[in-house]
């Protein structure tokens, strides 16, 4: 498969480029919260952390907390999959228990997600070089959920007062573009 945004080329199909993090495709809308999904290939909404029933296996995803429960949806702070007892609902975002992800998402934007943490420490050098406090939080990745060990996102935020500027970094680091859509 081919980037559409960098022109990366990948022997396997993905949901979001390993190389500059662009969404492959947005044919439809998340159930939960209306944002721009690809109704056939992705897991769960990456705005609000709802699954997509339509791409979602039969036997469907179990609670991190509650093995007997079927997961609604993932935290999108941390990526855990929380069932209807131990969802929380904030601004229509899943979250999960932990009362820290209220305060992050109250605040806090994310500016990038990345797979490597190597790659989310050069930006968030770049941005408290520049006088931006960020944050990097590593997640759960809500793609893979059937293996032993799920792999991780990172993902970086700034303080929402910031989060001009951040873009501003960012596209100068020409990585911005595709995260535009992500704002919410």
């Amino acid at each position: 498969m081919i980037c559409s945004n960098c022109g990366f080329l990948s022997a396997d199909d993905f949901l979001r480029c390993p190389q500059c993090g662009t969404s492959t495709s947005s044919t439809g809308q998340c159930s939960n919260c209306g944002a721009p999904i690809d109704a056939e290939r992705s897991l769960y909404c990456e705005n609000c952390g709802a699954i997509n029933l339509e791409s979602a296996s039969e036997e469907g995803i179990v609670c991190d907390t509650h093995i007997e429960n079927r997961a609604i949806g993932f935290c999108v702070v941390c990526g855990k999959a929380v069932c209807e007892e131990c969802a929380e609902n904030f601004g229509n975002r899943i979250l999960c228990e932990d009362p820290e992800h209220r305060i992050i998402l109250d605040r806090w934007k994310v500016i990038h997600t990345f797979d490597f943490e190597y790659e989310a420490a050069m930006l968030y050098a770049n941005l408290e070089q520049q006088g931006i406090e960020a944050r990097a939080f590593t997640k759960l990745n809500p793609d893979i959920t059937d293996a032993i060990i799920r792999p991780t996102i990172v993902e970086v935020l700034v303080h929402y007062q910031k989060f001009e500027d951040a873009q501003e970094i960012l596209k100068a680091l020409g990585l911005g573009e595709e995260d535009e859509e992500n704002e919410n």
